[in-house]
């Protein structure tokens, strides 16, 4: 699964909520999609019912299971994810170098830490493959240690467990 964003608001009194977009894309979510939403720490199913861009980085989104302001209350502040797919630029997806390959990855403490080269995806646990002066890192792929996706200057901030890239740098 891949974040899609979080939501911020409530809007009107139908249930629809304001999703902050974690990336940009132009591909729009279609009624009856599936999205997953983080209720207490596990991704609950919902179905789209209504979606559309409000600006480049946030959605209007209504839920078939929603239908008022009160029912909706609930999911702000909560992650949303979606499909690995989504979002994807089908022209790099046909080259298979994905959405973020290439990004140069910086952590807080250590500066930069390397070129992206893949997410290896491990069940449960996808790693970040780095090239780093010649040398590969693997940092886990998480939320705790991702700190931000900077999709338009192709930079991923991390805060790497302490000691894990001193063991390759």
């Amino acid at each position: 699964m891949k974040l899609l964003g979080e939501f911020i608001k409530t809007h009107g009194i139908s249930g629809d909520l304001v999703l902050k977009l974690s990336f940009f894309t132009e591909q729009e979510l279609k009624e009856g999609d599936t999205v997953f939403v983080e209720v207490d720490g596990i991704p609950v199913p919902f179905f789209i019912g209504q979606f559309r861009f409000m600006t480049d980085y946030t959605a209007l989104v209504r839920f078939d299971e929603i239908e008022t302001a009160a029912g909706a209350e609930f999911l702000v502040g909560r992650r949303v994810y979606c499909g690995a797919d989504y979002g994807t630029d089908a022209e790099n997806e046909a080259e298979g170098t994905g959405d973020i390959t290439g990004f140069r990855v910086f952590d807080r403490e250590k500066g930069f830490s390397g070129i992206l080269q893949e997410v290896i995806d491990y069940t449960d646990n996808p790693v970040m493959r780095l090239d780093y002066e010649g040398k590969e890192l693997l940092v886990p792929f998480h939320d705790d240690i991702i700190l931000n996706i900077d999709y338009s200057a192709g930079v991923i901030e991390i805060s790497a467990p302490g000691g894990l890239l001193d063991l390759y740098m």
